[in-house]
């Protein structure tokens, strides 16, 4: 069993709504795992077929390409000796502006606006929303709000992000995303650097073949040209993905696909296509370890959870 370890920020600015992994919690991961486990490129191992099936071996991996993996996590994974990948988002890169998640959160944690305009028919009611008069109401909104549209269409999910961004015009996004000077400063240290589609779209929600092969293909083209070659790992945003995305993901090139699932890796019954990875978070160091060690899923499912 492989133990995918999935990180996304690194940082040791707080904050409310995703807040990022402490890098004190960050190095104490590290120092563990590679103590624990025999932390190895996840893109060697899975061309080794020798090494996939030794046990005790473990990667690192960073999904979406913000500024703090390089700023804060690579000196701590060169410091322990590790490396890692980083599926990095290219219109993120290219534009500097984060995941359509991260504006979510920022933009109504920041707007001093009051009015929405959220009439959309295929919301549920309580979120057909004209006013959120103080920035609690907001903060509590979007929590709700974010995991409903991770289950809309891909078509509903961009009207609605379209609106909010009307909505909160005026607040200015964070510049926290790397360039390709900085990406290719990773790769030049050793790390793998994979796609992670164009702009952060899920996969799975989206029906029209031709954009889903775009996002796909025009992410790794991307990366080819500003790092030399085109990746072999495709890390599907958010976790969303179906038949038709692993499909479209072997067409355009790719060799193999990661999913989150909160699980270990089994070589002789995962799908290339469908690896899982266990994220995580800024959490307490007893919940972290459980983690891990895969304790806390099995906890879980014993109890019922």
């Amino acid at each position: 069993m492989i133990r995918n370890f999935l990180f996304h920020r690194v940082n040791p600015k707080r904050e409310l709504l995703w807040d990022p992994m402490d890098p004190v919690l960050f190095e104490k991961c590290i120092k563990y795992i590679s103590k624990k486990y025999r932390v190895v490129l996840l893109e060697e191992l899975l061309e080794d077929k020798n090494l996939s099936l030794q046990k005790n071996i473990a990667t690192i991996l960073f999904d979406d390409g913000y500024l703090d993996n390089l700023e804060y996590a690579a000196p701590i994974l060169k410091k322990h000796n590790c490396k890692a990948s980083f599926y990095v988002v290219t219109d993120c890169i290219e534009k500097n502006v984060p995941t359509w998640t991260h504006i979510l959160e920022h933009n109504f944690l920041y707007t001093r606006q009051t009015n929405f305009k959220l009439n959309f028919d295929f919301l549920p009611a309580e979120f057909k929303i004209e006013q959120l008069e103080t920035a609690e109401k907001r903060i509590s909104f979007v929590k709700k709000l974010k995991p409903v549209l991770k289950k809309l269409s891909h078509e509903n999910r961009e009207q609605v992000l379209a609106q909010v961004n009307l909505d909160c015009a005026d607040v200015d996004l964070p510049k926290v995303m790397m360039n390709w000077d900085q990406v290719r400063e990773l790769k030049q240290a050793g790390h793998y650097i994979g796609s992670h589609t164009v702009t952060h779209c899920m996969l799975g929600t989206m029906s029209n073949e031709y954009n889903i092969y775009e996002e796909l293909r025009n992410s790794g083209k991307a990366i080819e040209k500003n790092l030399g070659y085109f990746p072999k790992t495709i890390s599907y945003p958010v976790g969303s993905y179906n038949q038709q995305t692993i499909e479209q993901s072997k067409k355009a090139g790719y060799y193999y696909g990661l999913a989150v699932k909160q699980d270990v890796y089994n070589p002789t019954r995962d799908s290339l296509f469908e690896i899982p990875r266990i994220e995580l978070y800024n959490e307490n160091w007893l919940k972290t370890r459980l983690r891990i060690s895969h304790k806390l899923e099995q906890i879980k499912k014993a109890i019922g959870y």
